[in-house]
């Protein structure tokens, strides 16, 4: 079988011939396609990979009717509408390893350009011009920068820094500071960063944390006479207020790669400006980085095509190949005890409570939480709708409240998860599951040590204690002319007793009715777990 692939930016051509010579894939491809070009051709698409011109927004995902998935070749995703894909179900890849140290090199160069005065000196002299007094700098070492972001980028950005004898102060919104702490410098607050910073250089994505990270609210906060360099995103410096402190010399410098609108407006203010350096997004732009970013972009989509692995995923639970093998039976069997569970209480949930103990809750266990939501909501929402990339999203549309627990220390089994769900009514129940020899196993539910595969078409009664009614369900059944492939009982002496039933044909509604109509039974429910 063959995918589609459109890839819409120019892209390594080696890339491209890689792709074609795997043989699984018809490649669309033309050094470029111009917006109305690539709406024409992206109803063909299962996966569209684009760089920074391509704008992947709500119209275009709306005519992507085939789209399982978006690669950003490179690492800023804010050109990609990530809530319409994930409300689609696509998911949303980026690749951000292969650009890391262009991107570091080109903070770096504008870091010293900037405090040399470079780029304004190289201009005087080829107009003919020695002014030597002019362009007097300032030197690096001794120097406070302030490293916003400690990702990839960041942390080579630190290395070279580090290597220029500078001071360093690190700050991420994201990471744990002790997350960070082999980077031997100083994890401080927004706050410090703003203070105490000769240079401050971003390396974050554009997020509402982020955005306007430089405003005018704490432009009066700035170190006075800082520097400004952003190779990052547009927005993370509110251009206004960087112009409003170049003009009262609250800053001394900026040096700018990426801007709110590309290309430039005419009348963008900051140009012209003696204290400003300006390059046209130039942080991935070489031809290392660019061949690696267009290796790691195909890497991406062959193995996810092959494999199911979404390495990378902005808006998908990825497991990694190296946990895959152990998490994947919990993976699937999670699926379907939320829905088997989801059935019990009927359908309408409101929390969703998980606790993954034993080895399982050493590993990243979101693929799972993700399985089980899909399970959950598919009561509700039906299986065509959901999938692994917008079910957290539908439940969080729902109010679905999900509250994860780990413990390391395991109970009966080396691994297991319990679930325990809410509904709206009030009603709850639990269920524990465990793999043996990978393959999942529920072992007990609503309290009671029970084992069963969560596989096939079952049958779940809840009845009183007597004698006399299994043989009545079978009875049933037989009549009925539905036949029982299994049957697994529970009891606890003095309450009510429990059957579940694999059985080779589903009843229908009337013959269910029917049959939770049978003397002391409390309740009959039938759950489809069948593949597809």
């Amino acid at each position: 079988m063959q995918h589609t692939v459109l890839i819409s930016d120019k892209f390594d051509k080696e890339g491209v011939e890689r792709l074609k010579s795997a043989g699984k894939f018809e490649v669309i491809y033309k050094e470029g396609h111009s917006r109305e070009e690539m709406l024409s051709v992206i109803d063909q698409a299962e996966a569209l990979i684009i760089r920074s011109a391509t704008k992947a927004d709500k119209e275009v995902i709306e005519k992507a009717s085939k789209l399982k998935l978006i690669i950003r070749a490179g690492v800023g995703v804010d050109n990609i509408d990530i809530p319409e894909a994930s409300r689609r179900g696509i998911i949303v890849m980026n690749a951000p390893g292969g650009n890391s140290v262009s991107t570091a090199e080109q903070a770096i160069s504008l870091l010293t350009s900037m405090a040399r005065n470079i780029p304004q000196a190289n201009q005087s002299m080829h107009e003919g011009k020695w002014e030597k007094k002019k362009f007097k700098g300032t030197e690096l070492t001794g120097k406070t920068l302030g490293v916003v972001g400690l990702g990839r980028i960041g942390k080579e950005v630190v290395k070279r820094a580090k290597g220029l004898r500078m001071n360093v102060l690190g700050f991420d919104p994201y990471i744990p500071a002790e997350a960070l702490s082999h980077l031997e410098i100083d994890i401080v607050a927004k706050e410090e960063i703003i203070k105490q910073s000769d240079f401050i250089t971003v390396h974050t994505p554009l997020t509402d944390t982020t955005r306007d990270f430089v405003s005018k609210d704490n432009l009066k906060d700035l170190k006075k006479g800082v520097r400004l360099i952003n190779c990052a995103r547009g927005g993370i410096y509110n251009e206004e207020a960087v112009l409003e402190g170049l003009k009262s010399g609250q800053i001394a410098g900026a040096a700018l790669d990426v801007f709110t609108e590309e290309p430039l407006p005419a009348d963008f203010p900051l140009i012209g400006m003696d204290n400003v350096v300006l390059t046209p997004h130039l942080g991935a732009s070489t031809g290392e980085a660019e061949f690696a970013v267009a290796m790691e972009s195909i890497d991406e989509l062959i193995e996810f095509f092959d494999t199911g692995v979404a390495r990378n995923a902005l808006n998908f639970p990825s497991i990694d190949p190296d946990s895959l093998d152990y998490l994947k039976p919990f993976f699937q069997g999670g699926e379907k005890a939320g829905k088997l569970l989801a059935h019990f209480v009927g359908g309408d949930v409101k929390t969703v409570e998980l606790n993954y103990k034993g080895t399982i809750a050493g590993y990243k266990c979101d693929p799972v939480t993700t399985a089980i939501l899909k399970g959950v909501l598919s009561v509700a929402l039906g299986d065509d709708q959901l999938n692994y990339v917008n079910a957290p999203v539908f439940a969080k549309e729902r109010g679905v409240r999900v509250h994860e627990n780990k413990s390391e220390d395991p109970d009966t089994y080396k691994s297991s998860v319990d679930i325990k769900l809410e509904a709206t009514s009030g009603k709850t129940a639990t269920l524990k599951f465990t793999a043996i020899n990978s393959e999942p196993l529920v072992v007990s539910m609503n309290d009671l040590p029970i084992e069963f595969k969560p596989e096939g078409i079952l049958i779940l009664c809840e009845n009183n204690d007597v004698p006399g009614v299994v043989g009545a369900i079978g009875s049933y059944l037989g009549q009925e002319n539905v036949n029982i492939a299994s049957i697994e009982l529970a009891r606890k002496k003095g309450g009510n007793a429990r059957s579940v039933l694999v059985v080779d044909d589903l009843l229908t509604a009337d013959q269910l009715k029917r049959m939770n109509e049978l003397s002391h039974i409390v309740s009959a429910i039938q759950v489809d777990l069948r593949e597809g």
